[in-house]
């Protein structure tokens, strides 16, 4: 019989080990959490869906300190953006308190996105390794740097990047230049 209280007894350890985990991974509502876009174009983060609390991010890389308390609807209405790449919570206390470790994890950072942009030893097998919708981000980075400054990028990785995405690069630069001549010669 006392076999039969020591599985009892260790599930109540290990609920009120569970417990007590939740209590100290408490956010209060009012911390500051660090999130990061991911996108070379502005991005919006809405608090509410009536579009209220709007979080602007202008550039790639930028940060932003957004309270909790809209983390939590952030995470709610925007985990497809979550998923694709587009921005990242650099907090590691709502990763876990949310079980986002997974989801981040197939997320390049800024860091190893710059490693691609700038054509590194292992930028193809960077670029491999995200979501699709994150490899379309890169692409549409690779060429704006292209179109700035062609010898800034590795040509091999551009040819690389092109085959696996089904994208021609060389072809969406040219097909961007011969738009932009066309609006200078509008205005």
């Amino acid at each position: 019989m006392a076999t039969k209280g020591t599985p009892r007894s260790a599930k109540k350890v290990g609920q009120e080990q569970v417990q007590e985990d939740n209590v100290t991974n408490k956010i209060p509502l009012d911390d500051l959490i660090s999130v990061m876009s991911l996108l070379d174009y502005p991005l919006n983060l809405l608090n509410q869906s009536n579009g209220r609390a709007k979080h602007r991010f202008e550039r790639f890389g930028q940060k932003k300190e957004i309270l909790y308390q809209d983390i939590l609807q952030i995470i709610e209405n925007y985990q497809s953006f979550m998923q694709f790449g587009y921005f990242i919570i650099l907090d590691k206390r709502v990763i876990d308190r949310h079980g986002l470790q997974e989801m981040q994890s197939r997320i390049l950072t800024k860091e190893k996105i710059e490693k691609v942009l700038e054509g590194s030893s292992d930028a193809f097998s960077l670029y491999k390794e995200c979501q699709p919708e994150q490899q379309r981000v890169i692409v549409g980075m690779l060429t704006q740097k292209l179109i700035e400054n062609p010898e800034s990028v590795d040509m091999n990785l551009i040819d690389q990047v092109s085959r696996l995405s089904k994208i021609n690069i060389l072809q969406n630069v040219e097909d961007s230049k011969i738009l932009f001549k066309k609006e200078e010669m509008a205005s």
